[in-house]
């Protein structure tokens, strides 16, 4: 099956930066004019066109991008996303800790399976260093679609503490997510984990949260 944007697998870190920025700027550039297109529709109908409207994205297509036309809700949702990915991306090329590693498996907008994530990262020897779940969460409540909980078990960690595997894990989200997640006024006495905030990006404020056992000594 197609997607927006295929996955990425065995990659250096800068190739798979460029193609992903490659495939955004094009679907960028063609929802340009869908919005324009949409402008003339009647207000009274535009919230129905609007939601049943394609983007259209044939011709000479970035490889990445796998399809034709993508509904208009459809492209806004993975295109946001896609930009929380490529800042953390950006972010991890920057640190000299993670700098080296290559991208092992990268899903910008497909369903990974059970054993993966958003995105991973690898040494060359094929070590997993790097877990992150990635979203673009508009709301201030943490137990929004049950989605922290959700990512928290795609990258290993539920009821229990984070495996002592050494692979670090994150998950990449909106400053309104992130301080809802991290808020003080949480329960925390309750929980087997903490976050320590990474910012990634300034213009979009994209943060890291990363997740340590809640005894973990600090970074």
């Amino acid at each position: 099956m197609h997607h927006l944007v295929g996955p990425i697998t065995d990659m250096a870190l800068p190739a798979a930066i460029a193609e992903l920025q490659d495939a955004h700027d094009y679907i960028v550039s063609q929802t340009a004019q869908t919005m324009s297109a949409l402008s003339q529709a009647p207000g009274h109908r535009w919230g129905i066109q609007a939601k049943r409207t394609e983007v259209l994205l044939r011709g000479d297509r970035p490889p990445l991008v796998q399809k034709a036309s993508e509904r208009f809700a459809e492209v806004l949702n993975i295109v946001a996303t896609l930009e929380r990915l490529i800042d953390a991306m950006r972010w991890f090329s920057s640190e000299p800790v993670f700098s080296h590693l290559a991208v092992k498996e990268c899903h910008p907008a497909t369903s990974h399976g059970v054993a993966g994530n958003d995105l991973v990262l690898a040494e060359q020897g094929g070590a997993i260093r790097v877990r992150c779940e990635v979203s673009d969460v508009v709301s201030r409540n943490a137990q929004q679609n049950s989605k922290e909980a959700q990512d928290l078990a795609a990258l290993g960690i539920e009821a229990h503490r984070a495996p002592n595997d050494g692979v670090r894990r994150f998950l990449v989200v909106s400053s309104e997510f992130c301080h809802a997640l991290d808020s003080p006024r949480r329960a925390w006495h309750r929980l087997p984990y903490r976050y320590r905030r990474h910012l990634a990006d300034h213009e979009h404020a994209t943060m890291l949260l990363e997740v340590v056992n809640a005894d973990a000594s600090p970074a």
